[in-house]
């Protein structure tokens, strides 16, 4: 591929990351909220988006072999039209007040959210290796235009329909999803030439450490990430009684500290190595669990909420890369299946147990629970350095 194509790609890939990140964040914003209206016990209302976690989980490796077989574009198109339909059966949903249509619309929903991951993969496809990081950065940066449309869709449209909350932004992103096809129509990426062999079985990837902790900081940098933004609508507009235009504009900035490193993260990378930036990406996630703990007012969800998107972009860009790092060409289809299937495996059960922990304990047990994935987060890239440490001395 060359570099033309490449850069022709990646504009391409960036937009449709943008639109599927608007649709995920008016998702983000609502859904929480839709569901402590419609759900027959509290507890229940972030069922919805567990779905879509869990349905992302069963198509990212299907998706992935697909990708393999007939290319990434028509796949992704498929789930541009998947992420319309479903996001106009929410909106349905929740003028008729169907908990249960709005479940099977999120579960459709959570399909196409698995469809779109592979946006950033998509990136790195026919990129030299010490390249990748970028692409893959610049893709999520297309992540930042949603940090403003999708809060900014979310307030508009929230009473757009009579009498009637939140209905009018799933009908409104389900329209300004499919913008995405144009962008999509024309990508170019060559579909994986097969060897006789088929490349490595996924099995020898285990016991390569770059690939192990890739995954980890993959899973549970997304899964935490989710955890907390999930609980977190719950609190400010339910519990602290911020209201809503409060919890659009902290999602909003949280989204921008997501995306926003992205213009440089891939950069670093190739600069200082993924391991320093994926540590980087621990401290953020330890200074949030810091700011979020006994948190009262704006400010304090504020500043926990943006240290929360910065620490999942070092941990995401950083473990992507080392994803993308170990398989060739004809691997790449079962590898990257796995790693996203793992990350949407923790994601949903992170989500629900975010809706029960807050309903049963509270914000704060919120907070202190997600030491936990910090510790492992933090164990496990000891264990990579003394790795690299190892393979260092033993080039030596």
């Amino acid at each position: 591929m060359n570099g033309a194509t490449h850069k022709r790609n990646v504009i391409r890939l960036a937009i449709a990351q943008a639109l599927s990140m608007t649709s995920m964040n008016v998702n983000i914003i609502n859904t929480a909220l839709v569901g402590v209206l419609l759900a027959p016990v509290a507890w229940l209302a972030t069922l919805p988006l567990s779905l879509q976690f869990l349905t992302s989980m069963m198509v990212t490796l299907p998706a992935s072999l697909l990708m393999s077989r007939y290319g990434r574009r028509p796949v992704l198109i498929v789930g541009v039209l998947i992420s319309s339909l479903s996001t106009t059966c929410l909106g349905i949903a929740v003028v008729t007040a169907n908990f249960l249509m709005f479940c099977g619309a999120s579960m459709g929903l959570g399909m196409a959210m698995g469809i779109a991951s592979y946006y950033r993969y998509a990136a790195a496809d026919g990129v030299p290796a010490d390249r990748r990081p970028k692409a893959i950065a610049y893709v999520l940066a297309g992540g930042l235009a949603a940090a403003f449309l999708g809060p900014e869709i979310a307030r508009r449209t929230v009473d757009l329909v009579p009498t009637i909350l939140y209905a009018g932004c799933f009908f409104t992103v389900a329209i300004v999803q499919l913008v995405s096809i144009i962008a999509l129509a024309g990508l170019k990426i060559e579909i994986p030439k097969r060897t006789a062999s088929g490349g490595r079985p996924i099995g020898a990837f285990f016991r390569m450490p770059v690939f192990v902790v890739g995954v980890i900081c993959c899973a549970l940098g997304y899964a935490l990430m989710s955890y907390l933004m999930t609980a977190t609508p719950l609190q400010v507009v339910n519990v602290a009684g911020l209201g809503t235009s409060a919890n659009a504009t902290i999602i909003q900035w949280h989204v921008v500290a997501m995306f926003l490193p992205s213009f440089f993260s891939g950069s670093i990378i190739a600069r200082i190595g993924a391991l320093r930036v994926l540590w980087a990406g621990v401290f953020f996630y330890a200074l949030t669990i810091y700011l979020a703990f006994g948190a009262i007012g704006f400010w304090p969800y504020w500043m926990a909420l943006v240290t929360l998107g910065l620490g999942w972009n070092f941990l995401y860009v950083g473990g992507t890369s080392l994803v993308a790092r170990v398989a060739e060409p004809e691997e790449r289809g079962r590898v990257q299946g796995f790693a996203d299937l793992a990350t949407m495996t923790t994601v949903a059960i992170a989500s629900l147990s975010a809706g029960v922990i807050h309903s049963q304990l509270g914000w704060d047990a919120v907070s202190l629970a997600a030491l936990v994935p910090v510790t492992i987060l933090a164990i496990a890239l000891v264990w990579l350095g003394l790795a690299q440490r190892r393979q260092t001395e033993a080039v030596i």
